[in-house]
């Protein structure tokens, strides 16, 4: 699904009214039916709904939901800036209230007025916010949120919630259902903004999807099942082991061989026609007796001649993982540096190349790379790669991964909740996984299951927000028998062989 951003409404709106006919005020009220829609949903007839709607087209949104709420709700309205409205279909919406009986009050509401609601409506800001809300009304998010038997409705976005980034104020008002009208937008995807959103719900208002298309290039997208699907690799009954490439994994260590275990079951399980393990002779010997139809090729990356051999054993690949459960050591390091300084097949790196690289060299080693390069790290390991706090990451995401990846001419997954993936240009936000995916071992599945995609896959970056879904939906599903406790990442690559073939339904 795309995503669109808040420069995108002004301008969609403008086509829609002036190349698809529909006038702002139709627009706007189809907006208010969604929003009213949402409020029937939480609320019963003759319930108490106060709506809080700012001066911009937001709050002519709210008008709008008045409106179509009158006739069977005690319907308020809280001018809070008591400057009426800013737009003409706005002060048409808001006149088509009042004359139908509606109440306005100037100003903001008291804590009576707010503890005496069944529902809030928040037409606020919407699109328009960023940085800090006003300290006035920062506290009456705090109100309404302590009135935990108070239901919220955001239009568009809530308050404190910046609509292209998912950042927030200090405050953010918590929403039971968010209405994105139009588009769904970025931010209300993204984290740390969706801690504060139970439900959103997307309304097209009348715009045709095809002809937005036609006309503006959109540049984010949230990866629900219909977009995972759209992005499956097709496999052709007449073809061969050869025709899904080759993916070879230099993972797992002494210390952490479940990691070379989970990563090398995910590829198995994710398509490729050949995957080869590269390790050490104790790990092959181990892993063989578990997975026999994996290639396995035994080398010591830690001696100058075996790097070697490995950098010429690359050559055959069509994608190539490193760093899962290998052990962060200057030998790694090396390793990397010199996969990465030749031309040859996508590589990922996950984990402790990574951390490799953080330690033992910079981050230019990715932006020189004469190969594409993904990196699935963590908000500790992209910590330890750009010198940002885990805070400052986990408090700017989205930002953080698309400045990242277009810096350094890479692909980023950033891992967590709402995982985003990005080259800088383009962004996914996805939209699976949960808690269940909290476990050591968990990555080392996406990053197999990833390169196993990558071999035979043309577009490395559209591959990587596949997996991620993948692997999220595979989660989801375990976790609905075994609850989000009991998932382990061992449950995880065959289920997710289980939700492609769903996609491929």
């Amino acid at each position: 699904m795309e995503l669109a951003t808040s420069g995108m409404i002004p301008k969609i709106d403008f086509f829609a009214e002036n190349e698809l006919n529909i006038p702002v005020t139709t627009l706007m009220g189809r907006s208010g039916e969604a929003v009213a829609r949402a409020v029937r949903e939480l609320c019963e007839a003759s319930c108490r709904i106060t709506v809080i709607a700012g001066a911009g087209n937001n709050g002519g949104d709210g008008y709008a939901a008045a409106f179509h709420l009158l006739p069977d709700y005690k319907v308020l309205i809280f001018d809070i800036f008591s400057r009426g409205q800013k737009s003409d279909a706005g002060e048409f919406w808001r006149e088509k209230y009042l004359s139908a009986g509606g109440e306005i009050k100037k100003g903001l509401p008291t804590s009576e007025e707010i503890e005496s609601s069944d529902c809030i409506v928040d037409a606020i800001f919407g699109t328009g916010f960023s940085g800090e809300i006003p300290c006035e009304l920062s506290e009456l998010a705090r109100v309404i949120n302590s009135q935990k038997s108070i239901k919220v409705v955001s239009v568009d976005v809530p308050l404190g919630v910046n609509a292209d980034n998912g950042s927030t104020s200090s405050t953010v008002l918590n929403s039971d259902i968010n209405v994105s009208l139009s588009y769904s937008k970025v931010g209300v995807h993204s984290y740390p903004a969706r801690e504060h959103i139970a439900k959103i719900i997307t309304d097209e208002i009348g715009i045709s999807r095809e002809a937005v298309r036609e006309k503006f290039s959109f540049k984010n997208y949230l990866t629900d099942k219909p977009l995972a699907a759209s992005l499956l690799p097709g496999r052709k009954e007449n073809s061969s082991k050869g025709s899904f490439g080759k993916a070879m994994l230099l993972v797992g260590s002494e210390k952490y061989p479940g990691a070379a275990m989970l990563a090398l079951e995910a590829a198995l399980r994710g398509g490729a026609g050949y995957v080869n393990y590269v390790g050490k002779e104790f790990l092959c010997h181990r892993l063989q007796l578990r997975s026999p139809e994996a290639l396995y090729t035994e080398l010591d990356y830690t001696f100058d001649e075996e790097r070697e051999r490995f950098v010429s054993l690359s050559r055959r690949a069509s994608a190539i993982l490193v760093g899962a459960g290998s052990e962060s050591t200057e030998s790694l390091y090396l390793t990397v540096a010199e996969l990465l300084g030749v031309e040859g097949a996508p590589v990922v790196l996950d984990a402790d190349a990574i951390n490799a690289i953080a330690t033992f060299g910079t981050p230019n080693v990715i932006t020189n790379a004469k190969r594409r390069v993904i990196l699935t790290p963590h908000p500790l390991e992209l910590s330890r790669l750009t010198g940002l706090s885990v805070d400052e990451i986990q408090a700017n995401r989205y930002s953080v991964a698309r400045d990242f990846a277009a810096k350094h001419n890479s692909i980023l997954v950033l891992k967590g909740a709402a995982t985003v993936t990005t080259d800088g240009e383009i962004t996914y936000v996805n939209s699976s996984g949960s808690s269940a995916l909290a476990k050591a071992g968990s990555g080392d599945v996406l990053a197999g299951l990833l390169t196993s995609l990558l071999a035979f896959s043309p577009d490395p970056l559209k591959t990587a927000a596949l997996a991620v879904y993948i692997h999220g939906r595979a989660a989801d599903t375990l976790a609905k028998e075994l609850s989000r406790f009991g998932v382990t990442p061992s449950d995880l690559p065959r289920e997710c062989a289980r939700v492609i073939a769903s996609l491929s339904e």
